[in-house]
């Protein structure tokens, strides 16, 4: 593990450059269960009103799922509030980025922070959405409960 840091904090710029790469990646998976939970229950017409009535800004910050998820409201809250404690904290490991390139000697702690994040926030995002997608064989449908569309339990995710 300490082998894996020191090349990290040799190469900074690398260790960035795969940080946002696993962030917007993270991004995509979480927006996808979130839009899926914001359509169970829910027409296509229905979801696309919803959404024109926000910004850009206020989509990307998950805020028409966080208003409009009536499909187990407290896990898509929980998880949009997993996603922004995760954009605080990347927040802070970029201004630590901008620090290395203005000159301060951070290269070992951006090598840590990175490593943090992957296994705090990289891991369990990636397993919750490995958990919840379907099968590559099976119904066409990318999460497992998108087959409750019709049901009349709202609380529970399955």
């Amino acid at each position: 593990m300490m082998d894996v840091i020191d090349n990290l904090a040799e190469l900074p710029v690398v260790c960035m450059g795969i940080s946002v790469f696993l962030f917007l990646l993270g991004f995509c998976m979480i927006y996808g269960i979130l839009d899926s939970l914001l359509k169970m229950h829910r027409s296509k017409s229905a979801v696309q009103k919803i959404k024109k009535e926000y910004k850009l800004i206020h989509r990307v910050w998950f805020i028409p799922f966080e208003t409009n998820c009536i499909h187990a409201v407290k896990f898509c809250k929980g998880l949009i509030l997993f996603w922004r404690i995760r954009c605080f904290t990347f927040a802070l490991y970029l201004m630590l980025g901008l620090g290395a390139m203005f000159g301060l000697s951070v290269n070992e702690v951006i090598a840590w922070f990175g490593a943090g994040m992957f296994v705090f926030f990289d891991v369990p995002q990636f397993a919750i959405f490995l958990l919840l997608a379907r099968p590559f064989i099976g119904r066409f449908r990318e999460f497992s409960f998108e087959k409750y569309h019709n049901t009349k339990d709202r609380k529970s995710l399955l």
